[in-house]
């Protein structure tokens, strides 16, 4: 019954906070369907990928140098928000040609050769984040804008169940802690927490399945992942 209905979804999506189990649940959801016998492609899909990554690097090292605590963008928003605004036009251009290369070879072209794809963020993360940059830097990028009519556009050629995972930040920060990974600012999660949320409920192939992996193993949340899963796309 669970590989039926499973088989009926494309694309699952794992979205949500920072920290909070995307990436492992991904990981035990794909090797789940691999047991029965389904074709499985892990992807990720966010911002700052290919050239707009080289370009990110490249403005850090030469006005900034390296720190360890922020990541390049971050730390560039920080130091140099006068630049991040006059540069952000350019770097979202790029981004958007890179997204557009990664969702074609890395999701549409694997989808079409009939494998179950698993991606982290994906388009409403995309998104989200283009939208919270433009506001931290002073740029003015509204919805109906192209780079996030043409985002809607492609997932449309790539509809997706879409899976938020949150957690509390108490337990959110002692994950960064474990992991070693940036401390993240509290606008940031705010802004996934209500921007993202809200984009990801609109782009949701079925009804936005909405996880809180605080007090839970992650165990139990694969088995809640599985239970809702089923659930949703059982009609």
């Amino acid at each position: 019954m669970s590989k039926r209905v499973l088989d009926k979804i494309s694309i699952i999506a794992f979205t949500g906070t920072v920290g909070s189990g995307k990436s492992t649940q991904m990981k035990i959801l794909a090797s789940n369907l691999k047991r029965k016998g389904t074709k499985v492609k892990l992807s990720f899909l966010k911002t700052g990928h290919i050239i707009a990554y080289f370009l990110t690097i490249i403005l850090a090292k030469m006005l900034i140098g390296k720190r360890d605590d922020v990541s390049p963008i971050r730390a560039l928003i920080e130091e140099k928000p006068h630049i991040c605004r006059r540069v952000f036009k350019l770097w979202l251009g790029l981004d958007i040609i890179s997204i557009s290369l990664k969702f074609l070879f890395g999701i549409y072209l694997p989808l079409k050769l009939g494998y179950t794809i698993l991606v982290e963020e994906y388009i409403p993360a995309t998104i989200s984040n283009h939208l919270y940059l433009s506001k931290v830097t002073g740029f003015t990028l509204r919805p109906s804008s192209f780079a996030t009519t043409f985002l809607q556009k492609l997932m449309y050629l790539g509809p997706a169940q879409i899976i938020f995972l949150d957690a509390e930040d108490i337990e959110l920060k002692h994950r960064w802690i474990r992991r070693k990974s940036f401390i993240e600012r509290d606008d940031y999660l705010k802004f996934q927490r209500t921007i993202l949320l809200l984009i990801s409920k609109r782009l949701s192939l079925n009804k936005l399945l909405y996880i809180n992996t605080s007090r839970q193993s992650v165990k139990e949340t694969n088995q809640q992942i599985m239970k809702q899963l089923i659930e949703s796309n059982s009609g």
